[in-house]
């Protein structure tokens, strides 16, 4: 009997999860910040190649109503909790199907301005590499954009071996994939123990293991445990998408062009004297020994001049998605302390607290008129980096984007009442998702049922069997948890609901 799965771990259903790096906002800002002109935000199509169970699809169709979107798994459970939650929310521009790559290059779909694929490349064969490869060749439109991210080496060389053993150990013993995974750790934890040399000449290992000791058993299945896995250079990937025509252009991480300045002055003049982009690129994951990569390429990619440039950056949208006092203005960037200057960060962080402004908007600002546009994209975006702005969606057409978000967000908030594997809603200020714990989920729900939070919340906890925790204590009685539920309430109703408010869940 064929196996359908190809090798791949089916067994398992994947996280429900959202990456922003896919929204197309985030796509488009990428491709402007370094200069290339990206596919449009208006009309457009969307793919996403290995979907899972479509979480990050849905909402990007629920934030851009006026697209036509297509998620693809071959995991028909993945497909079909993928479509339940469309049809709960009543979304009308999405089609989600079970097919294979190779199923679906036959298909009959429009051409694509946005094809992405998560966790997927290094993770299947060399034959469905070229299928993929085909499907991006035929079903890409000129001028659009591919994300693509990858396992990489030489990061992951050290505990390929590892992989290799937890594979191999497991690989005869008919259980489940999650039992596999606890047998394999388990197993290389002994291997650890008993001293074996392979730990002692790679010490970095030791705390890879340790790592995957804390990691959700589900995510580490599908990380490691398929048949095919296979961590490829980036020279490599690069000349995979040739034959579909396609160049690689920038990082879809946008603190990836802050790494460089982790490098000392002979690194750096190291890269520089290197003239082919490729090379460069490769040796530069050689000295951040990069693990992963997330690549945006381009069929046709055009260059734009700075003026054209500097016009759609003013353009873009940004949105603050934490409360002002919850900035911090020392981070860690790039590996050390950096103190940022409040005399630019605080008004700039006071503006779009105010309301999401284009980069032109803020310019105008009072506060921020000393400052040059190159100033305030560069402070822009050290906030993306640090999760407390985000690029945003125009106003335009912002009423339709809430009306087809609301019905995303009720079906989401009532599977929170069920359990937290949906802790992300919807934005139409955004074009993408917003975290948001099972708690807090659960008192939008009452606050949008106009009930007692209190009350209400403490219902589901019952039936559930569930009891609150504070301190690292277990709250026992009935009174406790609800006198702590009221405390929670008063918060959540004092600072994350304007929050969530201004970002159009509300």
């Amino acid at each position: 009997m064929k196996d359908w799965t190809h090798g791949y771990v089916a067994d398992v259903s994947y996280d429900y999860s959202f990456f922003p790096e896919l929204a197309p906002i985030n796509i488009v800002f990428n491709l402007l910040d370094k200069s290339f002109f990206p596919p449009s935000l208006e009309k457009f199509t969307y793919c996403e190649l290995g979907c899972g169970q479509g979480f990050t699809t849905n909402i990007l169709a629920a934030t851009h109503p006026q697209a036509e979107f297509w998620g693809v798994d071959f995991n028909p459970t993945h497909a079909a909790e993928a479509q339940r939650l469309a049809q709960a929310a009543q979304l009308k521009n999405i089609h989600f199907c079970d097919q294979s790559f190779a199923e679906f290059l036959q298909a009959d779909t429009p051409k694509f301005d946005y094809i992405t694929l998560h966790g997927v490349y290094s993770w299947i064969g060399d034959e469905n590499r070229r299928i993929i490869v085909e499907l991006l060749q035929q079903k890409l439109k000129c001028g659009g954009a591919v994300y693509l991210s990858y396992n990489t080496l030489p990061g992951w060389s050290a505990v390929m071996p590892l992989r290799d053993l937890m594979v191999q150990y497991t690989g005869g013993s008919g259980d489940s994939t999650v039992q596999r995974v606890e047998k394999g750790l388990a197993f290389a934890k002994q291997l650890q123990e008993v001293k074996a040399r392979y730990f002692r000449e790679n010490p970095t290992v030791k705390y890879d293991l340790e790592e995957m000791q804390e990691d959700s058993r589900n995510y580490l299945a599908h990380e490691y445990f398929s048949r095919h896995w296979q961590p490829l250079y980036h020279s490599e990937v690069v000349q995979q998408l040739v034959d579909a025509k396609l160049t690689f252009t920038t990082s879809a991480d946008i603190d990836d062009q802050f790494h460089n300045l982790k490098l000392n002055e002979e690194q750096l003049n190291l890269l520089a004297g290197i003239t082919d982009s490729t090379l460069r690129e490769t040796i530069r994951d050689f000295m951040f020994n990069s693990r992963f990569r997330r690549d945006l390429f381009v069929k046709g990619p055009i260059k734009l001049t700075t003026l054209e440039q500097v016009e759609l950056l003013s353009n873009c949208r940004f949105a603050l998605v934490v409360l002002p006092e919850e900035i911090e203005y020392e981070i860690e960037l790039i590996g050390r302390p950096i103190k940022l200057d409040e005399t630019i960060y605080q008004p700039l962080v006071a503006a779009l607290a105010d309301r999401p402004q284009t980069l032109r908007e803020l310019m105008r600002q009072p506060s921020l008129t000393k400052l040059d546009f190159a100033a305030i994209l560069q402070a822009l975006k050290i906030l993306i980096t640090t999760y407390s702005v985000v690029p945003a969606l125009s106003e335009a057409q912002e009423e339709q984007r809430k009306q087809a978000v609301a019905g995303l967000n009720a079906a989401i908030l009532k599977r929170a009442r069920f359990g937290e594997d949906t802790q992300i809603l919807a934005s139409p200020i955004t074009g993408g998702g917003i975290d948001i714990s099972r708690s807090e989920q659960l008192f939008l729900l009452a606050h949008m049922r106009q009930v007692d939070p209190v009350q209400f919340i403490w219902n589901i906890l019952q039936v559930q069997g569930e009891k609150l925790i504070k301190d690292g204590k277990v709250l026992d009685s009935p009174e406790e948890n609800q006198a702590e539920l009221r405390i929670q309430a008063q918060r959540f109703a004092d600072l994350r609901l304007p929050l969530l408010g201004r970002l159009g869940l509300v």
